[in-house]
């Protein structure tokens, strides 16, 4: 085990087939945590790593990750599943996560997860945003063996994860509170505060909002199908209005990795993803094939819907070397 793992909780047994531990790391000054689960009494087959949604935790809405996970035990596959930094119940501050650090998270539970349960090439599985955490950390994950994707929206412009809509006024209070403790002196004086990121956080705002007024009038020709979709995506802050997502982040999507996405038709946002991964996909005839669930929505919220969900991944895990 690597020295950031600070505690294993003793064991439990959700299911009879299911063995889970709740494990606690650090990703620089906070502490991540996270639930393994593990095959009773079997060394697993697989392993997979969960990420979940911008505003959610490791549960999943309707606890869709963690029955998901546990489905996976019980047929033997280990699985990870934790809070990003500022989210359910791990340390940090929310309103300053980033692509950076949401993407140094993963990368450390992907560490933890090989130390704890010997598995040295997962399987990363994404909810909504959590999907483009995954995607857009790849680089920095050549041992991934798979993704399986759930709903994952395109990216946003310049994406920070697109949530990260925060305030100058807002971060210069934040900023101008801390300045005042002599604890924050403290590690200034010690290096321990980074000073560019201070800055990167406190300007963004202003630099996205100047690079807004630039494409103000731009019209593009590429429109969602219908009205809702347009609507729930700029809900989301995925794609804004006169701007074609970007497509940086697809090309971590590497020809060698296979994966699964998977989409409910009555999510309004799905075809707008479809066309955009889609058409990355085929243009550059990736092994990623994506699977509809017939009325689904968004959080494939039924029993029924979340039966499906659970069947594609086991079977496209059973298709894995």
């Amino acid at each position: 085990m690597t020295a950031n793992v600070l505690a294993i909780q003793p064991e439990c047994q959700p299911l009879p087939e299911v063995t889970e531990r709740h494990v606690s790391f650090r990703v620089g000054a906070d502490q991540i945590q996270a639930i393994l689960t593990l095959p009773t009494g079997t060394a697993p087959r697989h392993g997979v790593i969960f990420t979940h949604g911008w505003s959610g935790n490791r549960c999943g809405p309707a606890a869709i990750i963690t029955t998901l996970a546990r489905r996976l035990a019980q047929n033997n596959c280990a699985s990870l599943r934790f809070d990003f930094r500022g989210r359910g119940e791990s340390a940090g501050n929310g309103l300053e996560s980033t692509l950076t650090t949401m993407a140094d998270d993963l990368v450390e539970a992907s560490r933890q997860f090989a130390a704890l349960s010997g598995i040295r090439k997962p399987v990363y599985t994404g909810l909504c945003s959590g999907g483009n955490v995954a995607i857009g950390a790849l680089n920095r994950l050549p041992d991934a063996k798979a993704i399986v994707m759930l709903s994952v929206y395109p990216f946003s412009d310049g994406d920070a994860f697109g949530r990260d809509a925060r305030r100058t006024l807002h971060f210069l209070k934040v900023y101008w509170l801390k300045a005042t403790r002599p604890e924050t002196w403290k590690r200034l004086w010690r290096g321990d505060v980074n000073l560019k990121q201070v800055a990167q956080v406190i300007l963004n705002p202003l630099l996205r909002r100047k690079a807004g007024k630039q494409r103000e009038g731009q019209q593009d020709a590429a429109k969602p199908a219908t009205p809702q979709v347009a609507r729930a995506t700029q809900s989301e802050s995925r794609l804004q209005p006169g701007q074609e997502p970007p497509r940086k982040f697809l090309a971590n999507l590497r020809p060698g990795l296979p994966g699964l996405f998977i989409y409910g038709t009555g999510d309004p946002d799905a075809k707008a993803a479809i066309d955009y991964y889609g058409t990355y996909i085929t243009e550059h005839s990736l092994p990623i094939r994506i699977e509809h669930i017939n009325g689904a929505n968004h959080n494939f919220s039924s029993q029924f819907w979340f039966n499906q969900v659970a069947d594609l991944t086991l079977a496209f895990l059973d298709q894995l070397p």
